[in-house]
């Protein structure tokens, strides 16, 4: 899902969790099957281009303001205490430096996807990043990431205790929705979702829609019979499964990063 404004473009993209019903390592050898199943909670990812005041992403500054070559980008996850994180990217040698966080700690799974999809837009669409790097300065301009989940992704149990209800479904649907853990990112309790997987998938789909490497269009469900569209979450599927496991240290099954991206099956 996307949206946009002509003021600050905006781009959406979720990726729903997973729930493994037959399967697990087995299904690395292909002479074996599995069943996953995807669930209607999601993660989402919002990436939005913040040009400096008088710009736009369509307006080019003086040559005299572009001889910096890093787009500051700033990572924001509002349901967790302390999770926000600074990085810059340099276009001219496709490095992510990380230069501050909120606890002076890092967050592997978000470096890796921005380093790999950024690397990627350099390739694929090089234009679209120095457009951003016109526009990009040290007042806050740049690229702004917000990382929101489903609370079906964490455990409620605390958030139910401190509002007085009972822990029931019935208690579960009157909380509002994303709402905040009350807990860094690092304590919190997760349902087993699969909410690395998910962000990373979601992370990795906003970005390469948001520079135009995939259609937008392509990333209807709807829509994914057609040649473009299965080219698109091919390569979404890709970059994700290599960030994640980049991520993890280790090569897993992948079911839960390919629940992520199509679904059920």
């Amino acid at each position: 899902m996307t949206d946009s404004s002509a003021k600050s473009p905006v781009t959406l993209v979720s990726a729903p969790g997973k729930v493994l019903v037959v399967g697990g390592y087995l299904v690395l050898d292909r002479v074996h099957s599995g069943l996953v199943v995807g669930t209607d909670a999601c993660l989402y990812a919002a990436v939005q281009t913040q040009a400096k005041a008088g710009l736009t992403s369509e307006t080019s500054p003086s040559s005299s303001s572009t001889a910096n070559t890093t787009i500051p980008i700033f990572v924001q996850s509002p349901q967790f205490e302390s999770a926000w994180w600074k990085y810059s990217f340099d276009v001219e040698s496709n490095v992510l430096t990380q230069n501050q966080s909120a606890d002076n700690g890092t967050n592997g799974f978000v470096q890796v996807v921005l380093q790999a999809t950024l690397g990627l837009v350099s390739q694929y669409k090089p234009a679209k990043l120095h457009q951003l790097l016109a526009s990009s300065g040290s007042d806050g301009s740049g690229l702004k990431i917000v990382l929101l989940a489903d609370n079906d992704f964490y455990s409620q149990r605390e958030t139910l205790e401190k509002m007085g209800l009972d822990l029931s479904s019935a208690s579960l649907g009157k909380l509002p929705r994303m709402c905040g853990t009350g807990t860094t990112l690092k304590n919190v309790h997760k349902t087993g979702l699969g909410s690395s997987a998910a962000m990373v998938t979601s992370l990795v789909g906003a970005i390469l829609s948001h520079f135009g490497v995939v259609s937008q269009s392509d990333l209807d469900h709807s829509k994914a019979s057609s040649e473009e569209a299965r080219r698109s979450f091919r390569l979404i599927h890709n970059i994700a499964q290599y960030t994640h496991c980049l991520a993890q240290g280790k090569v897993g099954s992948g079911f839960d990063v390919s629940a992520a991206v199509y679904g059920s099956h």
